[in-house]
C-alpha cells in the first residue's frame, strides 16, 4: 500500500514523472521508454516497478519476441495527481481512468 511519502518521492523523480508522462499518451515496453527517454533501461525497470507499485501505472500486454523473450508494454492510469500541504500535513488525490475510458479507447482502435 502507498503512502503519502511514497507517491511525492516519486513524483518528485524526473525520469519517473517523464515515465508516467509518457505513459500518458501512448502505450510502450521498458526498452522504448529507455530509448525515449535515452536512459539505462534498468533505471527503467527500477522506475517502473515503483510506479506500478503505486498503482500508477498497469501492464497492458505482454508480446512474446522472435527471441521467445516477453516483452511487456505499459499505459498510465492517472488522468490528475493533486497533492496538498495543510497545516503539516500532506495529502494526495490520484483520479485514473474509469474502465468505461478503457472500453472506449479500445473500441475507438478497433473503428480505425
Amino acid at each position: 500500500m502507498e503512502t503519502d511519502v511514497d507517491i511525492t518521492s516519486a513524483l518528485a523523480d524526473r525520469y519517473t514523472r517523464d515515465i508516467l508522462t509518457i505513459l500518458g499518451k501512448e502505450e510502450l515496453s521498458a526498452q522504448q521508454i529507455a530509448n525515449k527517454l535515452e536512459i539505462p533501461t534498468s533505471t527503467t525497470y527500477r522506475k517502473i516497478k515503483t510506479l506500478e507499485d503505486l498503482e500508477l501505472i498497469k501492464k497492458t500486454k505482454v508480446v512474446r519476441t522472435i527471441e521467445g523473450l516477453s516483452e511487456r508494454y505499459y499505459k498510465s492510469l492517472v488522468l490528475e495527481i493533486n497533492i496538498k500541504y495543510k497545516d503539516g500535513n500532506l495529502t494526495y488525490a490520484v483520479n485514473k481512468i474509469k474502465m468505461d475510458d478503457k472500453i472506449i479507447r479500445l473500441w475507438e482502435k478497433f473503428r480505425a
